[in-house]
């Protein structure tokens, strides 16, 4: 290494390091700044909201805390109208039990993707086979792992497109008018 390059590598080093240090400074000036907004909001009575999640806990307890206080709203709502059941409450904007059912073109799509991907993993599997290419014993391994992941992939998305084609027929014959009318 001569002493030009030396002298690059550690200009380099210390420019990481400057650039690392003031992106720092900026996040704890950032945060810095909301902490004395939130304190002014305290002190002037105004009520701040609540932080904002960040990680996947904190995003499930916020999201727990907004099912809570809607539900409470709701039987707020239904004990004062007189309309409110507890054994049928009325469904939630946060649940999942309002999910869309699948459409049998996201089978399809589903099930194109997956076989593609299981065909892919074993083309590439063959072709490193066949090649003769010299490699360690750690890329092998993967190479194997991969190999016997693909056909798991290619039969979860035949199933996929078989059972796109199975709800197409009945969905075809079901629309077929009936000849003996």
């Amino acid at each position: 290494m001569t002493q030009q390059e030396f002298i690059l590598s550690v200009m380099g080093i210390v420019g990481l390091a400057v650039v690392l240090v003031w992106l720092i400074y900026w996040v704890y000036r950032a945060k810095l700044l909301d902490r004395e907004e939130r304190r002014l909001m305290i002190e002037r009575g105004i009520a701040p909201p609540p932080p904002e999640a960040k990680s996947w806990p904190a995003v499930k307890a916020r999201e727990q805390e907004l099912r809570f206080a809607e539900r409470r709203l709701l039987i707020e709502k239904g004990i004062e109208a007189g309309v409110y059941d507890p054994r049928n409450p009325p469904p939630s904007f946060l649940s999942t039990e309002t999910a869309e059912p699948r459409r049998p073109d996201d089978y399809l799509r589903r099930g194109l993707v997956r076989f593609g991907i299981g065909a892919g993993l074993l083309g590439a599997y063959a072709i490193f086979r066949t090649s003769g290419i010299d490699v360690s014993d750690e890329v092998r391994n993967w190479i194997l792992f991969f190999a016997l992941i693909s056909p798991l992939f290619a039969a979860n998305g035949l199933a996929n497109i078989l059972h796109y084609m199975a709800t197409r027929r009945t969905k075809d014959a079901a629309s077929v008018p009936d000849p003996a009318r």
